[in-house]
């Protein structure tokens, strides 16, 4: 027997630090932002559970501008056919 279920339908993605939601452009794809997911090891305060969060452009722009140590940062290159 095969059990299906339903996945949960994303309504409104918002950037957990300044509450925005995330707008959606003409096409539906949703402005850029960052999205992460951390699974917290032994030894943690959090050990066990799954974080997930999202920050829109601007709050990850003041966010990293704190940084003692900045983000790597690489430029991506598209090829074509």
């Amino acid at each position: 027997m095969t059990t299906v279920l339903d996945r949960p339908t994303v309504n409104a993605v918002c950037c957990n630090l300044c509450g925005r939601e995330i707008a959606k452009d003409a096409t539906g794809y949703y402005e850029d932002h960052i999205s992460l997911i951390k699974s917290w090891g032994y030894h943690s305060p959090f050990d066990g559970e799954v974080h997930a969060l999202v920050l829109c452009v601007d709050c990850y722009r003041g966010l990293v501008s704190q940084f003692e140590v900045r983000p790597q940062v690489d430029f991506c290159s598209y090829t074509w056919g």
